[in-house]
């Protein structure tokens, strides 16, 4: 019974000595390589705030003409607005890194904002109408402005170059915002010269409000660093310009100067504008895939 027993256990011990080195020799598949998303790809969300300055060139003019005294100008300006306020707003984006170097991408936002100024200018008046005020005892007249930006958006492409975990980028596109415009025309007369029924001079108090969806261009640059977990901060600048455009609305006639006076009269107010500002902006993003 030995000599079996050991015949038997030797076989065994062989076979599995062979099934192993049969196994050894089996072809080794690898698992298929994890490829990494590079880190600046992707989809992502977030909010900024910040301040915003306007540098708003502009000028007036009121004018007046009727049958018996032909033209006059009764106001004539020029200067500037500078709407000064807050900005806090969101923005939608992707970002395509092509390369270990280089970052496109494009991105939307929309901002509240806070910003107004106001003006007044005067002068008297000068041609025909100017008659009344010989001596310097006439008429004067005013016309203040109030202007607000109350939103501004861009839709924009982004690109830059990555150094450690910051872009650096610049930025350019399509803006557009909402400007309200609200003007006070006053006019005077000297009270020694002109009674109760001829004040306050030849036209009445009046005024207008206009608001304007502009569209324009922006441009700019800023810089991004990750904070890690998907999260990124920014400081950005932009420059928005919302282009040129004019308000013009009637002054009312006073009808106590009666008919030789109003007679074919027609007087008018006209502000002309170009909206351009300047935002400064914190940001923080989400990038989704990360």
């Amino acid at each position: 019974m030995r000599p079996i027993s050991l015949s038997l256990l030797s076989a065994v011990v062989i076979s599995g000595l062979g099934s192993a080195a049969s196994a050894a020799d089996l072809p080794y598949k690898a698992p298929p390589p994890i490829i990494a998303v590079p880190a600046w790809s992707g989809l992502y969300l977030g909010l900024n705030a910040g301040g915003s300055i306007g540098w708003d060139p502009m000028s007036q003019n009121a004018t007046f003409s009727s049958t018996a005294l032909g033209a006059n100008t009764l106001l004539s300006s020029s200067g500037r607005l500078a709407p000064t306020g807050w900005l806090a707003g969101a923005q939608i984006g992707y970002n395509w890194q092509v390369s270990p170097l280089w970052v496109v991408g494009l991105e939307a936002d929309w901002a509240w904002s806070s910003q107004k100024d106001g003006v007044s200018n005067s002068s008297p008046a000068s041609g025909t109408v100017a008659f009344f005020g010989a001596g310097g005892n006439g008429f004067g007249y005013s016309l203040a402005t109030e202007q607000k930006v109350t939103d501004i958006g861009t839709v924009r492409a982004r690109g830059g170059a990555i150094v450690g975990s910051t872009l650096w980028y610049a930025t350019g596109g399509f803006a557009w915002g909402t400007v309200k415009d609200s003007y006070n025309f006053l006019g005077s007369a000297n009270p020694t010269i002109f009674p109760a029924p001829l004040q306050p001079g030849p036209f009445l108090p009046g005024g207008a409000s206009f608001s304007h969806t502009r569209l324009g261009w922006s441009l700019g640059g800023g810089v991004e660093s990750k904070l890690g977990g998907g999260w990124s901060a920014k400081l950005e600048y932009l420059y928005v310009d919302l282009g040129k455009f004019t308000d013009t609305f009637a002054i009312a006639i006073n009808p106590a100067y009666g008919a030789g006076f109003n007679a074919g009269g027609v007087a008018s107010a006209a502000s002309t504008t170009h909206i351009t500002d300047n935002v400064v902006r914190l940001g923080l993003n989400y990038q989704f895939n990360r």
